[in-house]
């Protein structure tokens, strides 16, 4: 009995019949059985750990989501249900998490913009890189190539703009406080010198961030619209485009010789020197 220490539970029975010898076979059946079953025991997967239950998800793949919600559907028309259901989590896990829809929309801003105005800074270094000589005029035309390309890769954010901008509500100034003034106050204060110096025509800030924000991005945040546009000009290029729309822009507030107001000289505004090609979509 020295082989069968101990038998599994339901067979204690056997453990108490006088002769022992005539259960051996018994119970060695029994125990290669048991032992046939826990050797071939398949662990349980990734589909078995979690079944029944959702899929924990990270807080920024739900704010992605979050964002990519709001832009689409407006504040008012976007469910926390809906996106509850969309990730496979609980119906109350994204309000467990980050509390109301405005606190929700908040936190999505700050991610989304975040990563914009991250992606506007490389593209800035990247251009930045290719001019040997710049100034506050070159500079100028580098920030608004930077922000088109950035545009390009997050069309869902100036979708939202879109969205936001058609009301007066505490969104609206929060993203105008947190988002806008932060990038186009630095570049007003750049029109601001521009103009004293006699480079510029006068341009504000507001026509400046519309002629970028919601003119030259147009095409990548209105997509059906500019596709509408393809049996006459055929398909968007979203590099030449941008090219297109910096040259575009800059040469209408650059003040040429004959422009320029008395004291301005042709070779304070010959600093910014020849303006290459600026390509930011095919090296990001």
């Amino acid at each position: 009995m020295d082989r069968y220490p101990e038998l599994p539970f339901g067979f204690a029975l056997v453990g108490q019949v006088t002769n022992y010898s005539w259960a051996l076979p018994v119970v060695d059946t029994v125990v290669r059985t048991v032992e046939i079953h826990t050797v071939h025991q398949v662990e349980p997967g990734p589909a078995s750990e979690t079944r029944g239950r959702p899929r924990i998800h990270e807080d920024d793949e739900i704010l992605e989501a979050a964002l990519l919600a709001f832009a689409a559907q407006g504040y008012e028309a976007m469910s926390l249900r809906a996106l509850n259901a969309q990730l496979g989590l609980s119906h109350g896990t994204i309000s467990q998490r980050f509390g109301t829809k405005e606190r929700l929309f908040f936190a999505a801003i700050d991610q989304g913009f975040t990563a914009f105005v991250e992606e506007v800074d490389r593209l800035r270094a990247h251009l930045l890189s290719a001019i040997d000589r710049t100034d506050e005029l070159e500079d100028l035309r580098v920030t608004i190539r930077a922000y088109l390309g950035a545009s390009y890769r997050h069309p869902e954010l100036g979708r939202l703009v879109n969205q936001e901008g058609l009301q007066s509500t505490g969104r609206l100034n929060y993203f105008f406080e947190t988002v806008i003034l932060p990038q186009f106050g630095t570049i007003g204060q750049t029109l601001d010198q521009l103009r004293l110096e006699g480079r510029i025509r006068p341009v504000t800030t507001r026509s400046m961030f519309f002629l970028v924000g919601h003119g030259a991005e147009a095409p990548f945040t209105l997509t059906a619209l500019s596709e509408a546009f393809d049996p006459i000009d055929g398909p968007l290029d979203p590099e030449q485009h941008a090219d297109d729309m910096t040259d575009l822009i800059m040469r209408g507030i650059t003040l040429s010789d004959a422009d320029a107001p008395e004291g301005a000289t042709s070779a304070l505004r010959a600093l910014a020197g020849p303006q290459p090609k600026l390509s930011a979509f095919s090296t990001y």
